[in-house]
This record gives C-alpha cells, structure tokens and sequence, in this order.
C-alpha cells in the first residue's frame, strides 16, 4: 500500500542540520523498497517549506512509523506532518526519472524539468464527486498525453488526492489545475500547490494501484 506523508518544516536551522541524515535515511528506505519518491516542497518565496514522500508500507502504522524516524522528526524540526493512504491512478515514470536531481546524469538536463504538487482536499458532497469523475479521468489522461501530469490518485478515503504536474512555473502549474473538471465543479474544497523537487525515485514502486480499501487519514501536529 502507498501513503503520502506531507510535511511542513518549522526550524529551519534545525532542518539543515539534520539534512545529512535525513539524505541517509531515504536512501535506505529507497534501497529497502519502502520509498517510491520523494523530495521537498518549495514556497512561493523559493524557501524548502516542507516535504513530500510517498512510501510503501504495509499497513499504516509502518507508514507512521517512518515518519516518525525521520531525522528530520527526530530532530523536532518539523511543524507537522499527514500520513494518508494513496491510490497511484496516473503516473509518467519517463518525467520523474528525469525530474530526478539525485540521478547522476552531468549534463543538466533534470534541472529543466519542474513540477508542481497539488494535494487537494474535496468537497463534502460525494455524490458531486462521483458525477463529475469521469470528466475529471479524461482530463488528467489529456494532461497525461501532453507529458503535463507526472503522477495523480485519489486518497483511499476519497477525501481528496495528489495531483502532479510538469509546468515551466506556478502560474502554468495553476492553470492546470483551475482547468480540472475538479476545480471547475466544485470538487476541489482546497488545494496546496507547491513546487515538488524530486530528489530519489525507485521506479519498481510506482505501479498503478486499482484497489478500493477505504482507508484513513493521521495528521501529527507536532508541538514544542
């Protein structure tokens, strides 16, 4: 099973001090088969803000419990973060690979390559939802054939989903989204956009789940 963990930073100082170790603990996980990707979040300012990993686990508690042992938890640097269980519905192995910063290719090509996540919260109304689903697969394989959507699924609980796009910047990246048949109905409650830079990918881990498991959402507010 997949689950997201998105994260926001709080000490700065502290997340630099324990990047070394956080750089060796994914890549352990990586090597273990428990992280698909992953990499941190930046703000409008082009400040890291926070984080985004999806890993492999088999139940959510082995989920939490890599969150949890992340230097960067450990360390008490982080504001919060969200375990939720993801469905893998889209995704473009060829555009992450290439998105990959941590991949060794000197010729600079990845650092062209931007995307943008958009972890979306969804409206209430689920019958709203059901309705409008299908208009909204069709789109997201539209941006999929122009190579404009690197990953996308819903929560397990339906109660929202990720949603990654390739863009030049955000005002593209925005576009994307406020064109989803999502955005234009009223599905999408709110949304987090936020530039995504990839840095690690196992490929072998991001098969398309088809699953329908309800599952749940954890968020850790984590306090002084």
């Amino acid at each position: 099973m997949k689950f997201i963990n998105f994260v926001k930073y709080r000490d700065l100082e502290k997340i630099a001090s324990a990047r070394p170790a956080h750089f060796a603990y994914a890549d352990r996980l990586r090597e273990q088969g428990k992280l698909a990707i992953g990499g941190p979040l930046v703000g409008d300012q082009g400040r890291r803000i926070g984080l985004l990993f999806v890993y492999e686990a088999a139940s959510r508690d082995e989920a939490l419990t890599f969150a949890q042992e992340d230097p960067f938890a450990v360390a008490n640097a982080l504001r919060s973060y969200e375990i939720t269980e993801w469905r893998l519905r889209g995704v473009n192995l060829d555009l992450l690979i290439k998105a990959n910063r941590s991949a060794d290719q000197s010729d600079g090509k990845n650092m062209q390559i931007r995307l943008f996540a958009n972890y979306a919260n969804y409206a209430a109304d689920k019958s709203r939802l059901a309705t409008v689903r299908p208009a909204h697969w069709a789109y997201d394989q539209t941006l999929k054939c122009a190579g404009e959507l690197a990953l996308a699924g819903p929560f397990a609980n339906d109660e929202g989903g990720l949603f990654v796009y390739h863009a030049t910047g955000r005002e593209e990246a925005m576009s994307n989204l406020k064109q989803d048949p999502f955005a234009l109905e009223g599905v999408f409650a709110d949304c987090e956009i936020h530039e995504w830079i990839i840095e690690g990918v196992n490929p072998d881990l991001l098969t398309i789940d088809l699953s329908s498991e309800e599952g749940v959402r954890v968020r850790h507010v984590v306090h002084q």
